[in-house]
């Protein structure tokens, strides 16, 4: 066996494996204006919309655009991870749009702190998109790997 020709087989298969993943993040951010296309659903919070461990397709979107109903993909300034729920009410105020979110699977509307001060919504600045696509129960892959790495969801 010669491990040699072994080894540099599987080094290109992950160096393919990397420029397609490149190739591809970057074709859905442009295509869909957005800096981070996919996120991985991890908590139960939309269900039975979104189940813990889907991947869901994020679609930049004019917050202007956002009506009562529609889930939208935002980040808080404190936690890295983005949120995806359900807007319930907008209000505006100060030249900014407010969206009042809500999990469905949750009893209580989202709360939003930005520099120790709660606003009335989220603002329309925080909001990255709406979610265009779910594919069932991919991401569980990467909640395993976070997990193995001690990364805390």
């Amino acid at each position: 066996m010669d491990y040699k020709k072994e080894t540099k087989e599987i080094v290109e298969g992950i160096v393919i494996a990397v420029i397609l993943y490149l190739v591809i993040s970057i074709t859905l951010s442009y295509a869909l204006k957005v800096d981070n296309p996919v996120a991985v659903v991890i908590s139960g919070s939309m269900e039975p919309v979104y189940y813990r461990g889907d991947i869901i397709v994020i679609k930049g979107t004019d917050p202007a655009t956002i009506q009562v109903g529609d889930i939208i993909v935002y980040k808080r300034p404190y936690q890295d991870i983005p949120i995806v729920h359900r807007v319930i009410a907008i209000t505006e105020e100060g030249g900014h749009l407010y969206f009042t979110t809500k999990g469905d699977n949750n009893p209580f509307e989202d709360s939003y702190f930005e520099n120790g001060k709660k606003l009335p919504g989220v603002p329309d600045y925080a909001v990255l998109g709406r979610s265009v696509l779910k594919i069932p129960k991919v991401g569980y892959i990467t909640i395993f790997f976070k997990r193995l790495i001690g990364v805390r969801i």
